[in-house]
């Protein structure tokens, strides 16, 4: 999905910076600011979601050993399986995220949603400066 450009805030990784030259323009770029925290909270809790969820619920018990007929069953299905993915051209699905990079990713909302607010905070003291 192609999200629209800002006309006065610019995100470079998890620095924003601000460029306006008017009242109105710090205040449509508070409203700017603001909506794009409202994004980066939704997608945050989305990601804390995807992490709670894969989060180990308890420890399993353990598996009994296959049997020799066990194993050659499953050796045939990987077996034949492989040759029909290979007739169709099926790209492997994408592994999920680990919860290392969903929490490093948590960590780059939280930084960027951190400065989005020191910006706000900024223009806001700026136009009560200039009132």
């Amino acid at each position: 999905m192609q999200q629209a450009p800002l006309r006065f805030v610019r995100i470079d990784g998890t620095a924003v910076s601000v460029s306006v030259t008017s009242a109105a323009e710090a205040k449509a770029a508070v409203k700017e600011l603001r909506h794009k925290k409202r994004e980066l909270k939704f997608l945050r809790g989305a990601l804390a979601k995807k992490q709670k969820a894969s989060r180990a619920k308890r420890a399993k018990a353990a598996k009994s050993p296959k049997t020799g007929f066990q194993t050659f069953i499953d050796d045939m299905r990987w077996g034949i399986s492989a040759i029909v993915e290979q007739g169709t051209g099926q790209a492997p699905a994408p592994k999920p995220p680990t919860q290392a990079a969903i929490a490093a990713e948590m960590r780059r909302l939280d930084e960027t949603m951190h400065n989005i607010e020191g910006c706000i905070l900024q223009l806001q003291g700026k136009l009560l400066s200039k009132s």
